[in-house]
């Protein structure tokens, strides 16, 4: 009995000063973010008793990090480079240290959203034109960084009409301007902000992006073989393309283009055959807007026909 009781005492002892000598890091040790680039992040940590080395892990998420770097022990920051402006990383910190009996592996700490600076906004666009409620959402790349965005909507003659911000960053950020007309071109411009330890960083706007619809028919109609078509002008556009078919929804044929002074054609023939006052066509027309090399079009999303009244149309 009293052997036995000794063995249990001395091997109590043992697992307790094991326990209490094998060093680690304390459960309050962490990473933190102090520094930042549009392609870079600063980290640093808490020193971990006894280290042998670290290794910095990066990626999207926990399941998605891979070793970015193996560090010294006497390391206690890292920077990490090659990342995209605006994007937000999740960043792990192990080190190894030497127990009583074999190496064994810590964490550092880790950071869920260590963030590079705002990049440049891209890819603004137009998303879609609400004729009736006289507004248009517009969307662009999301930034994972960003903490919301700033955006400024611009009338033809440049003087400003909307300006806002959006705190929520999906996956597909947007703003709606509402209260527009629906013969003006707009313009728009878009920047990221973020916030880094306290203080707000801004990126570069975007490149600006216009925002139009197809001009708003007047008339559509055949009369002596030929068709006649004409339609508002929209402010701002430096043309209009005209489109003409035989069915609803295919066929379609580019047949005039005009500058932006002119809001009526006549038309003779599609397709090398006269029109008849007797069949049904349809038409729709194009708003184009050309800035310097680029050329911006107004795409389909309605159409007239010559059989209906103007005031009416039908979406494609």
């Amino acid at each position: 009995m009293k052997k036995s009781l000794k063995r249990f005492l001395l091997s109590f002892l043992m697992v307790a000063f094991a326990f209490v000598a094998v060093p680690g890091v304390k459960a309050s040790a962490s990473v933190s973010q102090t520094g930042a680039t549009q392609n870079s992040i600063t980290i640093q940590w808490t020193p971990g008793s006894k280290a042998l080395r670290y290794r910095v892990y990066v990626g999207e998420s926990y399941s998605t990090a891979k070793l970015y770097a193996t560090l010294p022990a006497s390391a206690t920051s890292a920077t990490i480079s090659g990342l995209p402006a605006g994007s937000e990383k999740y960043v792990k910190v192990e080190y190894d240290y030497q127990g009583y009996s074999k190496v064994y592996t810590s964490t550092a700490g880790t950071k869920y959203d260590a963030k590079t600076l705002p990049g440049k906004v891209t890819g603004l666009r137009q998303k879609s034109w609400w004729y009736f409620t006289k507004s248009f959402d517009a969307i662009w790349d999301r930034q994972a960084g960003a903490d919301g965005y700033e955006w400024i909507v611009y009338k033809s003659n440049g003087k400003k009409f909307r300006q806002g911000k959006t705190t929520y960053n999906s996956m597909q950020p947007q703003f709606q301007a509402q209260k527009i007309s629906n013969n003006m071109v707009y313009s728009a411009k878009v920047r990221a902000y973020t916030t880094i330890n306290g203080k707000q960083y801004v990126g570069a706007w975007s490149d600006p992006a216009y925002f139009f619809t197809q001009p708003r028919m007047t008339k559509a109609s055949v009369s002596g073989n030929k068709l006649t078509v004409k339609w508002k002008k929209v402010s701002g556009a430096t043309g209009y393309t005209v489109y003409v078919s035989t069915k609803p929804k295919k066929g379609y044929k580019k047949v005039k283009t005009v500058g932006k002074n002119t809001s009526s054609v006549t038309i003779s023939k599609l397709k090398g055959k006269k029109f008849s006052p007797k069949k049904k066509y349809y038409v729709y027309v194009a708003t184009n807007k050309k800035v310097g090399k680029r050329r911006y079009d107004s795409g389909k999303l309605y159409y007239w026909d010559t059989k209906s009244p103007t005031s009416r149309f039908n979406y494609f």
